[in-house]
């Protein structure tokens, strides 16, 4: 058998299970985490974590695609599997990046607004709940 087609028979798969639990786990436990930061506000909520999972879609189709358009030619098996780690633990290591940089952001955001509401007494107005301001 071709090894790059059997690389690609392994690397689709891992991807896409990667991808989906990833972006399941993500979205179903951060939306407990953001309902709570966000003063139980469930539509932003859940308007703000349907949009991280289609990112987290977008980001591992893109990569995939990527991948394959610039996949090296495979003439062993050591060199597929050292192949398949590389490119399986680069996507590993860039979603663990920006769900950090999501959580981050997410908790900048709520010391900010905690912020404001100790300054003002505990009252921040609605309008200010969603904005940046």
């Amino acid at each position: 058998m071709n090894l790059n087609l059997l690389s690609y028979l392994l690397f689709f798969p891992a991807m896409v299970g990667v991808a989906v639990y990833v972006a399941q786990v993500c979205h179903r436990n951060g939306r407990v985490w953001m309902l709570r930061i966000f003063d139980n506000d469930a539509a932003f909520v859940d308007a703000v974590n349907n949009v991280l999972l289609a990112g987290c879609y977008v980001v591992n189709a893109g990569y995939i695609a990527l991948v394959v358009g610039r996949w090296e030619a495979v003439t062993s098996v050591p060199q597929m599997l050292g192949t398949l780690s590389n490119h399986i633990a680069l996507i590993l290591f860039i979603l663990a990046a920006l769900h950090y940089t999501n959580i981050g952001t997410l908790l900048l955001w709520s010391n900010m607004k905690h912020s404001k509401a100790r300054l003002t007494g505990g009252f921040v107005p609605a309008d200010q709940h969603t904005t940046n301001n």
